[in-house]
């Protein structure tokens, strides 16, 4: 009985499968890592959360980290009044730069950071998030523009220590 023919291996085959396999580790580690994912959570979606998600995504822009920043609503339902509105205009803030959506349990399991504002940390969905109490946008622009600062100034320092893979 005849063998079967054989095909000739190359020097070019067997030499680029040793390359291969030496420089595996090298370029799986350059490969793109996943960004931590961040995600307001507010009563309505429309004022903390979106507000926090536009200026978050200002700071991690700046800042050159690999984040990703969402925003949800419980209830969804536009609560930005005229006024409020006009300010966060002067502000550079536009919070219906993401359509409005509600919370689900999937936005839950995909993100690294969850962080519910005042009433919204109560949903049996937000369990694990960071509760942040903080004052009105539409009564109390000031003062919560200075919280916000505060404490995206604290999630920065945080992200930022985050390894990158």
């Amino acid at each position: 009985m005849a063998e079967p023919y054989q095909y000739p291996v190359h020097r070019r085959t067997i030499l680029a499968t040793l390359l291969a396999g030496l420089f595996a580790d090298r370029l799986a580690a350059a490969a793109p890592c996943r960004p931590t994912h961040v995600l307001f959570v507010c009563p309505v979606g429309t004022v903390k959360s979106a507000i926090a998600r536009e200026a978050l995504r200002r700071r991690v822009a700046a800042s050159n980290l690999p984040v990703l920043v969402q925003s949800r609503g419980i209830a969804p339902a536009n609560h930005v009044t005229p006024a409020l509105a006009q300010r966060l205009r002067a502000d550079a803030i536009d919070p219906t730069a993401d359509p409005l959506r509600a919370l689900t349990a999937a936005d839950v399991a995909k993100a690294d950071i969850v962080i519910a504002f005042d009433e919204a940390a109560q949903s049996p969905l937000l369990g694990k998030a960071r509760a942040w109490r903080t004052p009105s946008w539409n009564d109390q622009y000031d003062a919560a523009k200075a919280d916000l600062a505060q404490r995206l100034d604290g999630l920065i320092e945080e992200l930022a220590r985050t390894p990158a893979c």
